[in-house]
């Protein structure tokens, strides 16, 4: 934003200083340079006894007078201009100061949100419907769960001094899903939403997002199931990655199914972005029931994930808790 400084006045308020005392020599000291014209005036006009010298003399005294009169507030006035615009300055560049600080500010909210909820969320509290004061939700009809377990994890955990109480083993996990995270910022997988973690565990879900055509195809021709196993797949070489260089051996266990469910945020205060539905309880029961290392599905899923060329192990039925028997099977990689 454009301001003037003050020090742009100075020059304009000397000229004015400049051309106020010029026009004192003018008025008081000209007559004086030129007593051979104003003296006749003067013996002329002046009255009594006085002689010319005297009535000229009085008659400037009364003009330099006058002249004081207009010119101390002239200055006065002068100062006051300066004063104001320096004060008019400075409040200025603490607005602009102050309205860089909001800009900064929202730009971190706006960060800070899109850590917490997705993109597509965080807009509807950023710039909220008036109309509409209902909390965030939606139906998806065709999504995609996953859940993936670093089931070992629990076992290498230790509250030892050694592992400055368990400070240590958190900061590894800390580290994993950090890497879990990076996968999330690359183009094949923008289908991908990273729901939650929870413990050891990792969940993500994906045909969330609906609102482009290149989206909406993806969601109606289960590509992003299709992305979402294969995120599987780039889940475990990471993890096989840290265990290289950190000497364990991790292991994940995954589950996915796909499905039907409801996203939304809940909470006002705190809002938190989370799903819900059958297709969530049949994918976290295809990893609580599963193996380490494996990636284990649904038979409806695996039927989809065949169309588009991945191959599998037939399981069997496995009991699933509030399912019953469901039939299952394992990813080849």
């Amino acid at each position: 934003m454009y301001m003037n400084s003050p020090l742009t006045d100075l020059p304009l308020s000397g000229q004015l200083l400049h051309n106020l005392i010029t026009l004192a020599i003018v008025y008081i000291y000209i007559p004086v340079v030129h007593l051979d014209i104003y003296l006749p005036y003067f013996s002329k006009a002046c009255c009594g006894d006085e002689s010319a010298n005297i009535c000229f003399l009085r008659t400037m005294g009364l003009q330099f007078v006058i002249f004081l009169s207009l010119l101390i507030p002239a200055i006065l006035l002068l100062r006051q201009y300066q004063f104001t615009r320096r004060l008019n300055f400075l409040l200025q560049l603490e607005i602009s100061q102050q309205r860089a600080d909001i800009e900064d500010l929202r730009s971190h909210n706006i960060n800070l949100l899109g850590n917490i909820l997705p993109e597509y969320v965080s807009d509807k509290f950023l710039y909220p419907d008036l109309n509409n004061k209902e909390l965030y939700y939606q139906y998806h009809e065709q999504a995609g769960v996953m859940f993936a377990s670093i089931q070992n994890f629990s076992d290498f955990y230790s509250e030892m001094d050694v592992n400055s109480q368990g400070l240590e083993c958190m900061r590894l996990l800390n580290e994993i899903f950090c890497d879990f995270d990076e996968l999330l910022d690359e183009e094949r997988f923008s289908s991908i939403e990273k729901i939650k973690t929870i413990g050891g565990s990792y969940m993500v879900a994906s045909g969330l997002r609906t609102n482009t055509a290149k989206q909406t195809k993806s969601y109606n021709n289960w590509k992003h199931l299709e992305d979402l196993t294969q995120f599987s797949l780039a889940l475990k070489k990471k993890l096989n990655f840290v265990n290289l260089h950190s000497f364990n051996q991790f292991e994940l266990r995954v589950g996915i199914s796909h499905g039907p469910l409801v996203a939304g945020v809940i909470g006002a205060t705190k809002p938190f972005y989370d799903i819900w539905g059958n297709t969530v309880n049949v994918a976290s029961r295809m990893e609580s029931t599963g193996v380490n290392g494996k990636v284990q599905v649904t038979q409806e899923t695996q039927a989809v994930l065949v169309a588009r060329g991945f191959t599998f192990t037939y399981r069997g039925q496995v009991a699933i808790k509030g399912k019953g028997e469901l039939i299952t099977y394992f990813l080849h990689e």
